[in-house]
């Protein structure tokens, strides 16, 4: 199917048909089916407190990818129009700012993107992040466990300066800082240490905690009473990165390689029943350079399950897909782009990364687009 990279109302900012029929006799006329669409876009500081973020515009799109109508988002970072069509094109256009990098537009489209589902757009622009209403704490942190003849690894869900072995039966976690809403709870995370037993065995132990106030030692101490077992890979299988969600937050990441024939799994703790275990493979091709700048091509695929053993299964496709990525022919001159050779795959992520002018400054800012769709 042949569509169009960018509209023309976004290339200002940075580089209907009809049918009828007859009949002997008059039909009773169809009453169009309606569907509300909605999305909500917000920008969430510190402590994971979200709040409207009103710097994105939504452009509603046809097959061809040209602008039916666009729609701001309210003071609330609401965008909602009522469509005759089940599936939409649209385009997101954000203006997108992280840490000391210049303000800059991301820009994300989508292809037959359901109108009946609420959607979501988390927004990137740190400088107005209002994290006066966070309570913020660093400390390390200390935790305990069985003996380790050699630590090898640690983990956290939450983040940290550096680890030391203090000795074979505590581990030391430094400069981990924890966030909360100013009188609310503290989030749930976890801590693990990864390494081998006498036996040369690996092993690894882990446990959370919901505790974080500040304390006069400046440490916290937590014991690990939580114990790893070896679940069987099915062999052969590709490199692999894993870990668990819990309530939204990533614990217990884990690099396979496809040597490994077992990985170590807590799958006893507390919170097992609220955990689901997220697997991604990827295969990377060749980077390659061009006049037209450098590209990668990558494969990838996720398996999200509540079984660890259904979720480690995960492989991406080991073939190329067949895009130019010397010389980006499938996109002509005038915006128009083609790439229906890649038609086969579930979804295609296709991203660029370039620099434009701001309409208003009339200066270079960095700008981000990317498209999903099948």
């Amino acid at each position: 199917m042949t569509k169009y990279l960018i509209s023309p109302l976004l290339l200002s900012l940075f580089l209907q048909g009809c049918g009828g029929g007859s009949s002997s006799s008059p039909e009773a006329p169809v009453v169009p089916v309606e569907y509300t669409f909605s999305l909500t876009a917000q920008v969430t500081n510190d402590c994971g407190v979200a709040s409207a973020f009103t710097g994105v515009e939504l452009l509603l799109q046809d097959d061809s990818w040209q602008t039916l109508n666009t729609y701001k988002a309210d003071d609330k970072g609401v965008i909602s129009f009522v469509t005759t069509s089940e599936f939409i094109n649209y385009t997101l256009v954000a203006k997108d700012q992280q840490g000391s990098e210049a303000e800059g537009l991301n820009v994300v489209s989508f292809y037959q993107a359901s109108s009946a589902t609420p959607s979501h757009y988390q927004a990137r622009f740190d400088e107005s992040l209002d994290n006066t209403t966070c309570e913020c704490v660093t400390q390390s942190l200390e935790l305990s466990h069985r003996p380790f003849v050699t630590q090898t690894d640690v983990t956290s869900s939450l983040p940290f300066d550096n680890w030391k072995e203090i000795d074979d039966s505590t581990t030391l976690f430094e400069g981990v800082k924890v966030c909360r809403a100013a009188e609310g709870e503290w989030p749930l995370h976890s801590f693990s240490v990864k390494g081998t037993d006498a036996n040369l065995k690996a092993i690894a132990a882990a446990d959370f905690s919901n505790d974080f106030s500040e304390n006069v030692a400046g440490i916290w101490t937590l014991s690990a009473f939580q114990v790893a077992d070896a679940i069987d890979l099915a062999m052969p299988h590709q490199d692999f990165n894993t870990n668990q969600l819990i309530k939204g937050i990533t614990h217990f990441p884990i690099t396979v390689t496809k040597d490994d024939d077992s990985v170590l799994v807590f799958s006893t703790h507390d919170y097992i029943s609220e955990a689901f275990y997220q697997s991604q493979a990827s295969v990377t091709f060749d980077e390659s350079s061009s006049i037209f700048g450098s590209s990668v091509i990558k494969t990838h695929q996720q398996v999200i399950s509540t079984t660890a053993t259904d979720s480690f299964l995960v492989k991406a496709n080991e073939q190329k897909p067949p895009i130019d990525d010397r010389n980006f022919s499938e996109i002509k001159e005038d915006g128009n782009y083609d790439y229906s050779a890649v038609s086969g795959y579930p979804v295609a992520v296709i991203s660029f990364t370039f620099t434009t002018f701001d309409p208003a400054t009339k200066l270079l800012m960095p700008a981000k687009w990317t498209f999903y769709g099948p």
